[in-house]
């Protein structure tokens, strides 16, 4: 790699350890927040498949099918077909990870008794049971008050899927797409398109067995959907966990921190029938922290991940962060083999052997401001990139992190 420092060229030349040639690009001089939530929970897009009414297809013929698949879904229940009738059924669901949310008591328009009834009867099965989102019957948006009273989020229809950093225009009115052509095709297309622009999809279904109306598929057919999403390695999770997910980010990656530490960063619930369990992915701008941190909640440690971010729960509504710890990786055996150089002659830098892989980078100032930041795959090629004039004749100090956390900084000396 090289960079071209917009400085006349000098003759000398100073070469400092940092192991084949990298190309880099350096960032835009705007900075993230402290605290950034990882999309998707480190997927690209997230797709949820929900079930309407408790139909009698769906314990039978479709739970199999997805925990066969290791998939979790969302049940919108109602009083009718399977429920109450198979209530032990349907609790072994929850228990399993599966969804069941609020479809109405009567199937109705929503009129504020018959979703409150709904939700008080469903959160009564089981305490795996939170009961905190709602599927409009006959896709039609009504009642929006009563369902915002019991649900932090409402379902329509439509065929919309959800960009990472937009948030919906009404948290009341997320849209899945009914399926109403009885095959798949149309949900395979939403999954792929949920991939392709690293986005959120849903679906919409009935029934899922023999002679399937517009709303239902075969069992065949649904698996079919199911196979696309897996097969696309989309993030798959039930309405609520995905919903509160994304709600949750947009919240997350507004708090503040600071001062040098140790920090206790704060925030507030955006609705007050937010699951009770929000895990988060989240990571912490070394700008800010320092390149190692202790986080913990309620006095809990919590563990760095394999791709240096924290899971944490965002109900907790709070995050104890301390300056200090390790990478989770020994970072000199890591960068043992790669004998990195960083070479400077006058206005060009050269950046030489790391090992291939994927990086992300920074560079600060000796005082500890961060300047630049960037990612990047190691592949041995050369380019050039131009670095803001103010930096070149000051040291910057260069923090290379690779996709397994391990970190190496390197001090590079300012131009002659």
């Amino acid at each position: 790699m090289r960079w071209i420092y917009p400085h006349k060229s000098v003759k000398s030349r100073k070469v400092f350890q940092a192991g084949s040639l990298i190309a880099l690009s350096f960032a835009s001089l705007t900075q993230a927040g402290p605290v950034t939530t990882v999309p998707w929970d480190g997927h690209t897009g997230a797709f949820s498949f929900t079930y309407d009414d408790a139909r009698n297809t769906q314990i039978p013929n479709l739970i199999p099918q997805a925990d066969g698949l290791g998939i979790k879904v969302t049940f919108f229940i109602t009083n009718m077909y399977s429920f109450p009738s198979a209530k032990a059924d349907w609790i072994k669901a929850a228990k399993n990870g599966h969804e069941l949310a609020n479809h109405t008591s009567d199937h109705g328009s929503p009129s504020g008794s018959n979703v409150s009834s709904m939700a008080s009867t469903l959160r009564a099965l089981d305490p795996s049971v939170d009961a905190v989102t709602f599927a409009y019957p006959n896709c039609s948006v009504a009642g929006t008050s009563s369902v915002s009273a019991e649900s932090f989020m409402g379902r329509g229809c439509g065929q919309a899927t959800y960009a990472w950093d937009k948030a919906p225009g009404d948290w009341m009115n997320v849209q899945g797409l009914i399926i109403n052509s009885g095959a798949p095709t149309p949900g395979v297309n939403l999954v792929n398109s949920a991939k392709s622009a690293n986005s959120w999809g849903l679906t919409i279904v009935h029934d899922v067995g023999p002679n399937p109306d517009q709303y239902s598929l075969t069992a065949a057919d649904n698996k079919k959907m199911l196979d696309a999403a897996v097969a696309a390695k989309v993030w798959i999770a039930p309405y609520a966990t995905v919903g509160a997910y994304y709600r949750a980010h947009f919240v997350m990656d507004a708090v503040t921190a600071s001062g040098s530490g140790p920090w206790k960063l704060t925030w507030t619930s955006p609705h007050p029938k937010m699951p009770k369990v929000v895990k988060l992915r989240v990571k912490l701008a070394a700008a800010t922290f320092g390149d190692a941190v202790e986080v913990s909640q309620g006095g809990t440690k919590v563990s760095q991940e394999s791709d240096g971010s924290f899971v944490i729960d965002f109900m907790k509504l709070s995050l104890d962060v301390q300056k200090g710890g390790s990478s989770i990786l020994d970072d000199s055996k890591f960068f043992k083999a790669a004998k990195v150089q960083i070479v400077r002659a006058g206005s060009q830098l050269q950046v030489a052997g790391l090992p291939e892989g994927s990086y992300s980078y920074s560079f600060r100032t000796l005082s500890g401001q961060e300047v630049g930041n960037g990612t990047v795959r190691a592949q041995g090629a050369v380019e050039s990139a131009q670095v803001p004039a103010p930096l070149h004749r000051g040291g910057l100090l260069m923090v290379i992190r690779s996709s397994e956390a391990a970190t190496i900084s390197v001090q590079v000396p300012p131009s002659i």
